[in-house]
């Protein structure tokens, strides 16, 4: 059977549900109680937080507000704000009622660095709980049955097959196809998988995806401690600029220190920048008149928003787009429908690579890759309506 085949009698011959996560004990009662009250409930919390907002939200609750210790790259949870555990103290929404989760609760109500903040001290606070059995909703953490995932896969058909027609050689297809694969049929990733260290430059170590440049303007984003950049500049390609983003000051500060570690030359091109990016970034500052010629991104779901944010300079310069698709489920379907908006005469790719240990389905390091025709070794696919 050929591939496409393939991919269309799965997808058709799979019927699901949508998600039913069923609760009890404390967090029977707990919800009981918002909605009795009509609370404004305040999810306290580091991961797993559209997990969280998306269960909560399906029992009817009105989930106002996300509370994160740390700065997360992105602002919103679906349509819920993140704030500050400091945010609480001026924060006047009445009736709260606070959930607090494991990893964010350490025999307090919320700890941080920076202040200790007891109940006591947060204005019209309700109630609050931390649920004895909330690990057993880390369903992004470990991995198990994903029917959320499978029900948006399963009514995204025809979008899927889009994608599929669109992709520009038959790799890129198989990893589109073990991806969703995965989800559908509940099983571990079973295609190929490329070397992590080739993520954004290169799909295995040998196969070149795009025509790397001499002056290269980079924008990197997601930094993390520094790892690409360390990546990048161990292949030997020289670079005019690189734009090093990381949004979190405790990460960023271990970047700093391990790019003091790089040869003066080399150090020189690396521009490190401890921000998120967002509608308000000033690139055209940053820039300082530079072309920027590589886009990437791996910023925990906060992808597409960087797209929105970099679209002019995507429009302008037409850099090579290396971006993840892996932290929302929806991130498959509307950052390719994003670029191929926006972008006119590209060509597209999709690589899988290893992932970190931990992700028990292998489900992780799927990119997808804009290029303009231009960079590329392929000729873009002749469009046509092949969507059955």
């Amino acid at each position: 059977m050929a591939l496409r085949e393939e991919m269309l009698e799965m997808l058709y011959s799979t019927c699901v549900e949508e998600e039913v996560c069923e609760i009890s004990g404390d967090l029977t009662v707990a919800f009981s109680l918002c909605k009795m009250n009509r609370s404004n409930v305040y999810i306290v919390a580091e991961n797993d937080l559209h997990t969280y907002v998306r269960l909560f939200k399906s029992y009817g609750l009105n989930v106002h507000r996300v509370v994160c210790a740390r700065s997360k790259e992105f602002q919103r949870v679906d349509d819920v704000d993140i704030v500050s555990p400091e945010d609480l103290l001026t924060d006047m929404t009445p009736r709260k009622f606070f959930f607090v989760f494991p990893d964010a609760a350490d025999g307090k109500f919320f700890e941080t660095q920076a202040a200790d903040i007891p109940a006591a001290d947060i204005p019209n606070l309700n109630f609050f709980v931390t649920p004895y059995n909330a690990q057993r909703l880390n369903l992004n953490s470990v991995e198990k049955f994903d029917a959320n995932s499978m029900f948006y896969y399963q009514s995204h058909k025809r979008e899927l097959m889009e994608l599929f027609d669109s992709l520009a050689d038959e790799t890129s297809k198989r990893a589109l196809f073990h991806y969703v694969e995965s989800y559908v049929r509940n099983c571990v990733y079973r295609g190929e998988q490329n070397p992590t260290m080739c993520k954004y430059f290169f799909g295995s170590k040998n196969e070149q995806l795009y025509k790397h440049l001499d002056g290269e303007v980079w924008i990197n984003c997601g930094a993390n401690t520094g790892d690409t950049v360390f990546q990048y500049l161990s292949f030997d390609f020289k670079p005019k600029k690189i734009y090093a983003f990381e949004g979190d000051t405790e990460i960023y500060g271990r970047m700093l220190n391990n790019l003091k570690l790089l040869p003066s030359d080399k150090r020189a091109l690396v521009e490190p920048i401890n921000k998120f990016v967002d509608e308000s970034t000033n690139f055209k500052k940053i820039l300082a008149g530079n072309k920027c010629t590589l886009l990437n991104a791996d910023i925990e779901g906060a992808e597409l928003p960087f797209l929105h944010a970099t679209e002019r300079i995507i429009r302008a310069d037409r850099p090579v787009i290396a971006i993840c698709l892996y932290h929302l489920k929806e991130d498959l379907l509307t950052v390719p429908q994003f670029l191929q908006s926006i972008c006119t005469d590209y060509v597209w790719y999709m690589r899988k690579y290893t992932p970190y240990v931990g992700s028990l389905k292998k489900v992780h390091e799927l990119l997808f890759y804009a290029v303009p025709v231009e960079r590329s070794f392929i000729t873009p696919p002749v469009s046509a309506d092949r969507v059955s």
